[in-house]
């Protein structure tokens, strides 16, 4: 059995940089690619969101990554759309 290889064109310029960043501030030792590849989707999608349809999720471009892998790492941090109860 052969598995063709996954060819993906990123939509916005740049997004591959804010992938590896993000998870380059997260540390070192683990395989990003595991925890990017199955989510890679979602990222797109939201990627290719414009910036009024991303608000009107409550999120903003920068918001993406954190709220794909939100369930991955700790954060000190509340969500954004956390009630405060």
């Amino acid at each position: 059995m052969s598995i063709d290889p996954l060819h993906v064109q990123f939509v916005t310029p740049g997004l591959r940089n804010r992938i590896d960043l993000y998870f380059a501030e997260r540390g070192q030792g683990f395989n990003a690619a595991a925890y990017i590849r199955p989510r890679l989707g979602s990222i797109l999608r939201l990627d290719a969101m414009s910036d009024a349809d991303l608000a009107r999720c409550g999120l903003t471009r920068e918001d993406i990554l954190p709220f794909v892998f939100e369930d991955c790492f700790a954060d000190t941090a509340p969500p954004k759309r956390w009630s405060g109860a």
